[in-house]
């Protein structure tokens, strides 16, 4: 069943490395300007209002924010997503150098 059975080994990995990808830098850049313009422009039009707001007006600021949400979703998505190359370095057992030959 497993209730008795030895504890699992695990083999020890030494100097995992994360080498982000292009993508991974661009699409993080462009997440957070896009959401701080973003923001920016939709405040700055929402407390720009004066007077009654009508139908288009808020029609206007609906699609404006749901590009900027869209966008947000879009580059964040994207930088979670981009892979990270991996990279693992064993150590070598102490006679891997030797060459041994024997008949």
């Amino acid at each position: 069943m497993g209730l008795f059975s030895r504890k699992e080994q695990w083999e020890r990995t030494f100097r995992l490395r994360s080498h982000h990808t292009i993508a991974k830098g661009f699409l993080s850049a462009a997440f957070w300007l896009w959401g701080i313009v973003g923001l920016l422009f939709n405040a700055g039009t929402l407390f720009g209002l004066t007077g009654s707001v009508g139908i288009g007006t808020s029609a206007y600021l609906t699609a404006s924010s749901l590009i900027w949400i869209g966008g947000m979703m879009l580059f964040g998505i994207g930088a979670l997503l981009s892979h990270n190359d991996l990279d693992g370095e064993r150590p070598l057992p102490s006679d891997s150098g030797d060459v041994r030959i024997t008949r």
